[in-house]
């Protein structure tokens, strides 16, 4: 019964009036006062003058698709789902809201361990209901605009800890919240959960009295981080050990060879234009094939500068939705972050997909070509001399390569290209064209059926006629052949750290001139790989010759040169030796006859122990130095030798692949060609869309018409120089 002299309707929107509590969502409902006062706090101090509003379809329902108005166009609150931004145009936050969401997973935990941060940084902090069944928002407002490295680097750090945060809407741009009181599409509002007062709500998300300074931000980030973080490896079982697993290098990306060859179905998603109606599903499903062939982020960015896919089954990452059948074209800033968070959603996606029939045969092979690998690898050991001719480094490189490359792909059946090989080993592309024939007429490698712009080759595996190895009845890897894929990664670690070494600029080749400077020589790298190869222990100089195949002077030497240089040391082994007389072991004295301690004038040591010890103090042991390797070749005058190596391929395959679209549009009929909307023949609506037709780059010609390549390097040379 309501009091006497206030009227129902004013006590039911009295603060002072004790809420209902709703038994099915578990929250305490907001009153309807309140909420307005909230939304109205949210719109007036919102960092943008407009805000996102939800669209009905022709049935009158939300279909969750937000377009940007003008807040001077709304009166209030709008009557929909809206959403409000957090950022300001310059990308300054007013505000963080941590979205939990239980599509994800428990939000109970997450929820827990989030506040638990913000107390531990002296943080305040609101708490709504979302307005899905479980579903949290967590506000934070701070008194001063927050930088947006600051916070895409907390939306990162809290979401490899918290499985159910949609961190997203942290790192776009047009990130935008429904803010408490706003309605859901599928019926029921975000409600306030903590603090349960709207006035202290409103005080904490009020940036001049949340007293949240942007240093607590910075201590945030620091407690998130010291939160050891789960392995970010997405696996699925399939069958026994077989799994999925996701990589960052240049971005996420699954583990495995790419596969550059695009099936029909994949080249027809890429190339149609998609239906009005199918845009962003058409896009979600090419980039999670694309991610299934172990494509990387930067190839499938490199499709993004083509028309013909901007328009095809890219179209989302490039527009984003209006009236319909409309489109509006996004600036390179905004495509560039739809694209790389796009990127990342299908490939977390894709990892958590069945093997297709591909990798499960790759998985069936892999067995076969480590054991293929390990006896080509014990072959090439046994015959160092055949690697220390003039020629033997670059064989050797070019050979390492190949099984690193089988051993990460899983087939012996390989294409790679003279200057891919050549950036990898730290040779030139005409060297690798030169050790791929030799290694072809020595029986290592044979030519494959050619299916692309690089060679196929395949690895040979050893038989006893080999001509570099042949193989004895008491020995040799025929006679007993390794477990099955047990060795992988260490055979694939083993690789790395022989190619790396290979691959510095201190090893260079060539003598330095007026023009350039060189390095030590490809033969001094051979002498290092093995002492980095070995890197636990120290090698001694006979040991050194027996592995690589040169004669004692010729180790000297190079030895020599990387002592000068501090790329290797010398380590003298005379510390603890056992006693040949009395046995004594390292580290105890010798013993008499009769058990007691060795006492003689100047000496407690018998003879026998103390010529052994001068025997092993004159052998001379060596150890490597990795760290010094870049400030030895700039001492030396050659750091650089491979970044400029890259350079210049990087030119000759861009202007080779201008060339060839130059080519192409020659050839293309010119007749009845269409200036206008193009669509395609099984699309029934034409789709309008704002999207700039890009002109083709017009090839450089000289004054007969003929092609000016000498003027097309110079134009991209400038542009790599500017980029």
């Amino acid at each position: 019964m309501p009091t006497p002299g206030v009227s129902a309707e004013s006590s039911e929107h009295s603060p002072s009036s004790a809420p209902n509590h709703n038994p099915h969502t578990g929250v305490i409902p907001t009153p309807r006062a309140a909420r307005a006062d909230l939304q109205e706090l949210f719109l007036r101090l919102s960092p943008r003058l407009s805000v996102r509003v939800d669209t009905k379809n022709s049935s009158g329902q939300w279909q969750h698709k937000y377009v940007e108005r003008s807040m001077h166009t709304l009166r209030g609150a709008p009557k929909g789902p809206y959403a409000i931004y957090l950022s300001s145009a310059f990308r300054g936050y007013r505000w963080l809201c941590f979205d939990l969401d239980t599509k994800r997973g428990d939000v109970g935990p997450d929820l827990a361990t989030l506040l638990r941060w913000l107390e531990e940084a002296g943080l305040t902090y609101v708490v709504a209901a979302s307005g899905s069944a479980g579903g949290r928002h967590v506000w934070v407002a701070a008194e001063t605009l927050l930088h947006e490295d600051l916070v895409a680097s907390i939306a990162v750090a809290a979401a490899k800890r918290l499985p159910t945060l949609d961190y997203g809407l942290l790192k776009s741009r047009t990130g935008a919240v429904r803010p408490i009181g706003a309605p859901h599409r599928n019926g029921g509002r975000s409600e306030l959960v903590s603090p349960s007062s709207p006035g202290r709500a409103a005080q904490l998300l009020t940036p001049a009295t949340c007293r949240n300074p942007s240093d607590a931000f910075v201590r945030l980030l620091l407690i998130i981080d010291a939160v050891p973080a789960a392995v970010d490896v997405r696996p699925l079982v399939v069958g026994q050990d077989q799994v999925s697993e996701v990589i960052d290098d240049d971005g996420p990306r699954l583990a495995g060879t790419p596969k550059t060859a695009l099936d029909p179905q994949t080249m027809a998603l890429l190339t149609r234009r998609p239906p009005a109606d199918q845009v962003s599903e058409v896009c979600g499903s090419l980039l999670t094939k694309l991610a299934l062939r172990r494509w990387s982020q930067p190839m499938v960015a490199r499709l993004l500068e083509d028309r013909r896919y901007r328009e095809g089954g890219l179209l989302h990452l490039c527009t984003s939705p209006a009236v319909r059948p409309l489109r509006v074209l996004l600036s390179e800033a905004q495509v560039q972050e739809k694209f790389e968070r796009q990127w990342e959603r299908c490939v977390a996606h894709a990892a958590r997909l069945p093997l297709p029939q591909e990798a499960l045969e790759w998985t069936d092979n892999l067995a076969d070509v480590v054991a293929q690998v390990e006896q080509l690898q014990a072959a090439a050991d046994a015959c160092p001399e055949r690697w220390a001719t003039e020629s033997g480094p670059a064989d050797r490189a070019a050979l390492d390569l190949f099984c690193l490359l089988a051993l990460r792909s899983g087939s012996t059946v390989l294409s790679l290209d003279v200057r891919r090989a050549a950036l990898a080993t730290g040779y030139g592309r005409s060297t690798m064209h030169r050790a791929f024939s030799r290694l072809r007429l020595d029986s290592w490698l044979a030519n494959a059926e050619d299916t692309g712009p690089a060679g196929t080759y395949e690895l040979l595996p050893v038989t006893a006629s080999h001509p570099a190895f042949p193989l004895s009845a008491g020995g040799g890897t025929q006679g007993n052949l390794p477990p099955k894929g047990v060795d992988r990664p260490t055979l694939i670690s083993h690789l790395e750290t022989r190619l790396a070494a290979g691959q510095a600029d201190l090893f260079s080749h060539g003598r330095a001139t007026a023009h350039r400077s060189g390095g030590l020589g490809h033969h001094a790298g051979r002498v290092y790989q093995q002492l980095a190869l070995h890197a636990d222990r120290a090698l001694s100089l006979a040991e050194l010759c027996q592995r690589s195949g040169y004669a004692l002077r010729t180790v000297a030497k190079h030895l020599g040169r990387m002592r000068d240089l501090m790329v290797a040391t010398r380590a003298v082994m005379t510390v603890h030796h056992e006693c040949p007389t009395c046995q004594a072991a390292p580290g105890e004295r010798c013993r008499t006859a009769a058990g007691a301690v060795l006492r003689r004038r100047g000496a407690d040591q018998h003879a026998t122990r103390q010529n052994l010890a001068a025997e092993r103090s004159s052998t001379p042991y060596y150890r490597p130095r990795p760290g010094s390797l870049v400030a030895a070749a700039k001492a030396l005058g050659c750091f650089g030798v491979t970044a400029g190596r890259a350079r210049r391929y990087a030119v000759e395959i861009e202007l080779y692949r201008w060339w060839q679209q130059e080519e192409e549009w020659m050839r293309a009929p010119k007749a009845g060609i269409r200036t206008g909307v193009q669509t395609h023949q099984e699309q029934t609506a034409l789709v309008l869309t704002t999207l700039a037709r890009q002109p083709r780059r017009r090839y450089p010609r000289t004054a007969d018409g003929r092609g000016d390549h000498a003027a097309a390097r110079a134009r991209i040379e400038r542009r790599i120089a500017t980029a």
